[in-house]
């Protein structure tokens, strides 16, 4: 009897908030180690892996406050790597991205307010949503992306769903963060909600954790590939080097992830003092309030 085909699950790279230096400065927090190098060590990485991604996605704070040059660069790596593992490389924006430098070095033409995209591989779609506000570290999703968000859903029903975005959800494990995390979180549940998701999957806070919100939607926050961050005290955060990557297993419609740590310093580099860790009081004119 002829067996049934053993389809393979399908392997998406997560890399978040690179803070790759400008050309001519210095790395940020004191940072001992080039975020430029330890973004070649993640790539090496994701060599020595028994299996080759199907998609790789950057989320966001991928040069830190770069010029147009210094995405050209950040392209020419992504390239590379389409071309080596042959798969696509997505990049969405964080806060610490220039969004007009961004548009110049890296896009060949400029995508308007906002730079969303989707893309579907088998029986999945994937959304990159952009949650970044000019002028603020916390994220908001502009009404017409969530509407265009929600159009592409409700005309897939039979797909899974997986969202990509820089901001984080609230989350019970993010409690600290309200003042820095997506502050619109309600109103992107509500496009999400009665679609078939896979997952939510964000970075921004430099610490990996997950949580289940909404109708059961798994987030998974990925930690930084450039230097972490322990927010554990409200109102004083501390910054340490370090380095990790995650990867999302999709198989037979259950969904994994998986942190790889390459590298994890135990001595402080830098700290800084939260004044209010509560939501924005203020919506930016054009945004939802939550």
């Amino acid at each position: 009897m002829r067996g049934r085909i053993k389809l393979r699950p399908l392997q998406v790279v997560q890399i978040s908030d690179l803070h790759l230096t400008p050309r001519g400065q210095v790395p940020v927090h004191g940072q001992q180690y080039d975020p430029w190098a330890k973004l070649a060590n993640i790539i090496e990485d994701i060599r020595q892996l028994p299996t080759s991604p199907d998609l790789i996605v950057f989320t966001g704070d991928l040069i830190h406050d770069g010029s147009a040059d210094d995405y050209q660069r950040l392209h020419a790596i992504v390239h590379t790597m389409e071309a080596e593992f042959d798969c696509h490389v997505r990049v969405i924006l964080g806060n610490h991205d220039q969004r007009a430098a961004f548009y110049e070095g890296y896009l060949p033409a400029d995508p308007g307010p906002y730079y969303a995209s989707r893309m579907r591989i088998g029986n999945n779609d994937f959304y990159f949503l952009d949650s970044k506000v000019s002028g603020y570290e916390a994220g908001w999703l502009a009404p017409a992306q969530l509407q265009w968000l929600g159009k592409h859903l409700r005309q897939a029903p039979t797909k899974r769903a997986f969202i990509f975005l820089h901001h984080p959800l609230d989350g019970p494990t993010l409690t600290n963060m309200h003042y820095a995390i997506l502050q619109n979180t309600p109103a992107l549940l509500s496009v999400l909600r009665g679609h078939n998701l896979g997952g939510v999957f964000s970075g921004h806070v430099h610490f990996a954790t997950q949580y289940l919100i909404g109708d059961n939607i798994l987030n998974a926050v990925a930690g930084s590939a450039a230097y972490a961050i322990d927010c554990h005290d409200p109102h004083h955060h501390y910054v340490y080097e370090g380095s990790s990557y995650q990867i999302i297993t999709i198989d037979r419609g259950q969904v994994g992830v998986t942190t790889r740590q390459l590298m994890h310093g135990t001595k402080v580099i830098d700290e800084f003092t939260i004044a209010s860790t509560k939501f924005v009081e203020h919506t930016p004119k054009g945004y939802q309030s939550r």
